[in-house]
């Protein structure tokens, strides 16, 4: 099977998971007289954050040759960071959409970003001293 097609069914699999989820809780909520449950604008950032980030980290350290298990750490402590990140100004994720929310997005993802291509390169130097 070809990357490309795998990669596709993969992100067929996630999408159709995704919405047999939220159809799930739309009937489940309609049958009990409940209201469907909606993330708070903390979680609904932090989790796409999260997504565009671990993308990012991971496509940059492939480029520079990093195995897949220091693709996953990288990926890995850069979730960590960005969660770091976010607690610690969680009145900036969680309001609304503003300048300041989009400098910290921008300035700590590219800063996350650059550490974890220096952290892949100087573990990649340690293993070819060996």
């Amino acid at each position: 099977m070809k990357q490309t097609t795998r990669d596709n069914l993969i992100y067929l699999a996630v999408g159709l998971s995704v919405a047999a989820l939220v159809t799930a809780d739309f009937f489940y909520a309609d049958s009990h007289g409940r209201e469907m449950w909606w993330p708070s604008n903390f979680a609904y950032r932090l989790v796409a954050y999260l997504g565009v980030l671990g993308y990012l980290v991971g496509r940059e350290t492939r480029k520079i040759g990093a195995t897949v298990t220091q693709m996953i750490m990288c990926v890995l402590a850069a979730w960590i960071l960005q969660l770091g990140i976010a607690f610690a100004f969680r009145q900036t994720f969680s309001g609304r959409y503003t300048l300041g929310l989009w400098v910290l997005a921008v300035v700590g993802g590219f800063a996350i970003i650059q550490l974890m291509v220096w952290a892949v390169r100087y573990l990649r130097s340690d293993s070819d001293r060996s």
